[in-house]
């Protein structure tokens, strides 16, 4: 397998993102639940793109399992969801004795929905990176037409039940394949305009027009209602080519910054704490309730954008004690190993 070496964009990238997908639960979760504020709908369906570039930047640098990398995820999420479940339920009073329960299997319960989706395709990815290297272009290009065809048209258009909302390693397996080609293209055929950086930013600006466009539709028939719905859903074809030229743009810039190398390595954190499906309530949930007598405009926008930053950063230098914590008792028990 030819290795990839990441740069500093595609780390940039992935603080940009965690910092959306706070924004996205906050307006999802509290602002508008219903999509019943046109610019706060339109802005989130922009940012809903989060999680499709996270599988997508998985797909292209691709998945090297290892038992140490699966216990050193699983013990980083187990010890977010046990430390943060014990203060929401003990300290503050949230959740039942079984929520408390089902956070010391957060893997299992789905309490968090893509790292239980992720560890999914962690398994799977080596071998379905295999298999993608075994197959001639056509081929390849054939498989993908099926995922599309299974992802989009049976789950996404007819509700089937192979993937009816995107949230499963089949919608992902299909994501990891597009994040897989840009890559194999990137390496055949460098020049190629669908990886292009003026290509990809011409989509992102008529895909955005589209969401300005839907801004102005009328309300009959819920007309605004259901071009938002079909824009949003993790399996949909308009979200997901959204995402696609949003990370082939990154891709295809390039720079080197060890700092940003660095807080990156933290970014899960940053979900695993925010999105804890107990402390999500006094994380952001009762704090921005209380704000909503603010004028739903760019005020209430720039304070989710400063607090989603400032919660960003605050998550990030927390986990840096976590694996200084971590990586001690790792040596440890290496040290004792070897001893013995």
């Amino acid at each position: 397998m030819i290795t990839v070496r990441r740069n500093s964009s595609m780390e940039l990238l992935r603080i940009i993102l965690m910092i959306f997908i706070i924004i996205h639960h906050i307006i999802y979760q509290v602002v508008t639940p219903n999509f019943d504020n046109r610019m706060y709908a339109c802005v989130d369906v922009f940012l809903h793109t989060a999680v499709i570039i996270f599988v997508l930047i998985t797909g292209y640098f691709g998945l090297r399992f290892s038992w140490h990398k699966a216990m050193l995820l699983l013990f980083q999420v187990l010890f977010y969801s046990i430390l943060l479940g014990s203060i929401a339920h003990l300290y503050f009073g949230i959740g039942t004795t079984f929520d408390f329960f089902k956070c010391f299997f957060p893997i299992s319960s789905n309490a968090y929905w893509f790292i239980t989706v992720y560890f999914q395709l962690f398994f799977l990815g080596p071998y379905i990176t295999k298999l993608f290297n075994q197959l001639t272009e056509v081929q390849y290009f054939h498989l993908l037409i099926l995922f599309f065809v299974l992802v989009c048209w049976f789950g996404f258009l007819w509700k089937g039940n192979v993937t009816m909302d995107g949230k499963n390693v089949i919608n992902f397996i299909f994501i990891y394949m597009l994040g897989n080609g840009v890559r194999l293209l990137e390496n055949n055929n460098p020049n190629c305009l669908l990886i292009s950086r003026k290509f990809s930013l011409s989509v992102i600006i008529v895909l955005s027009l589209c969401l300005i466009g839907f801004y102005f539709l009328p309300d009959k028939h819920n007309l605004f209602l259901h071009a938002i719905l079909f824009c949003f859903k993790y399996n949909s074809p308009f979200l997901i080519l959204l995402s696609l030229s949003i990370f082939i743009f990154f891709r295809s810039l390039s720079f080197e910054s060890r700092f940003i190398n660095y807080m990156a390595a933290s970014s899960l954190s940053i979900y695993l704490i925010h999105e804890h499906p107990l402390m999500r309530e006094i994380i952001y949930v009762r704090p921005f309730t209380k704000l909503m007598h603010i004028d739903m405009g760019i005020d209430l926008f720039f304070i989710m954008v400063v607090y989603a930053i400032s919660l960003s950063l605050c998550c990030m230098l927390l986990d840096k004690v976590r694996s200084h914590i971590f990586n001690r008792i790792d040596s440890f028990l290496e040290h004792s190993i070897k001893e013995k």
